[in-house]
């Protein structure tokens, strides 16, 4: 059996420029590396034999030295053996390489850069079994980089277990609706002989499961989310490879921020906004970022609690984008019967609107015009 620890799409290097404040953007710059350390000492304490990254270690092909350095230590932290795959942020350069040479001579002996389309055996390294790359050579590719294999798994020593390492998106998983990054389709895969499939570029997780058995393609998802589009918890695999070609696996929470987008949440009563707050009480124990963006029509009261909302929010996150604008406060006929003499044109005028619920945002567009011209 090889017990092997899978992931893929780290982006050590995403400089975080959505506006984030100073410290946090570094907080979050610098946990791209922090993660991998954790996950290297993780990866031991599951007594792993084989921790692979299935391409985009790195987030583009101009990071510092300093960074390629540290991310080379902290997967040294692994006791087994390290392989990692040039993806399509990171890709190999057949031209001016910036990366790779520099990240193996920190790396050193023992461990593996999967730079080139051949078959590598890990027999030398104490492993039963064999590594099958797909390499990206560029960022975009209408091609994937498997193709190589079908031919290749003939002429391999019986007794090694075929790995395949690939990076791309895959039919009908991944967006990729121009087929530009490296596309594979799951029953290509599974057709060759190759016993199971490590894959990066799509940052959620393939199965979708905690745990399982005998699935034979797998994504890890990103281990540290980067942005509200990402709203899980960051994940790696551990995959048993069994001698008889199955294999059990388990997803690990690897993450440390967590990204929520919540999106136009209605709010129409006070009770909407202590409901609110006691979600955000309930947030668990970590580091997490916030875009709310809030809808609806409050009384003149709420509306002015509504106003404290963020300065209340804002200690139970590390980041909070809150947005108000389409919360209007709610004009009813008592309140235009208490503003304006009744048979006045304003009156008259407003109150026809208050009478249709669809035209409430022109009822309060209405209702601030008049005010402001008297």
């Amino acid at each position: 059996m090889v017990r092997i620890f899978h992931t893929a799409d780290v982006h050590v290097g995403l400089k975080f420029t959505r506006g984030y404040p100073e410290p946090l953007r570094n907080s979050l710059v610098d946990e791209r590396v922090a993660v991998v350390a954790r996950m290297a000492d993780l990866a031991n304490q599951e007594q792993c034999q084989l921790l692979v990254v299935a391409g985009d270690l790195f987030d583009h092909l101009r990071v510092s030295k300093k960074i390629i350095r540290q991310t080379a230590e902290a997967l040294k932290r692994f006791n087994g053996v390290v392989a990692v795959l040039p993806g399509n942020h990171d890709y190999k350069s057949e031209a001016d390489d910036p990366i790779w040479p520099e990240f193996k001579d920190h790396l050193g002996e023992g461990h593996l850069i999967l730079d080139q389309c051949i078959p590598y055996d890990l027999e030398p390294l104490g492993l039963p079994a064999v590594l099958l790359p797909g390499v990206c050579t560029a960022k975009h590719s209408k091609e994937n980089a498997v193709g190589w294999i079908t031919e290749a798994t003939g002429q391999l020593p019986e007794n090694r277990l075929k790995i395949g390492v690939a990076h791309g998106s895959l039919a009908g998983l991944s967006p990729d609706f121009n087929g530009d990054y490296y596309p594979m389709q799951e029953s290509e895969l599974t057709q060759m002989d190759v016993d199971v499939w490590l894959l990066g570029h799509t940052h959620i997780r393939f199965p979708d499961r905690d745990e399982g058995r005998d699935a034979q393609v797998f994504y890890p998802s990103t281990p540290e989310p980067d942005g509200f589009d990402c709203s899980h918890a960051g994940h790696a695999l551990v995959i048993d490879l069994h001698e008889d070609k199955t294999c059990e696996y388990r997803s690990l929470e690897t993450g440390r921020f967590r990204f929520h987008a919540m999106h136009k949440r209605g709010i129409d009563s006070e009770s909407k906004l202590i409901q609110l707050k006691k979600e955000f009480e309930a947030l668990p124990e970590g580091e997490h970022l916030v875009k709310l963006k809030l809808e609806g029509r409050l009384d003149s009261e709420t509306l002015e609690q509504l106003n404290t909302l963020e300065s209340e929010l804002a200690p139970l996150a590390c980041y909070l984008e809150l947005n108000t604008k389409e919360v209007l406060r709610a004009v009813r006929q008592e309140d235009l019967d208490a503003e304006f003499t009744e048979g006045s044109f304003p009156h008259q005028f407003l109150s026809a609107l208050a009478q249709n619920e669809s035209d409430q945002f022109a009822l309060q567009l209405a209702y601030d015009l008049v005010k402001e011209a008297r």
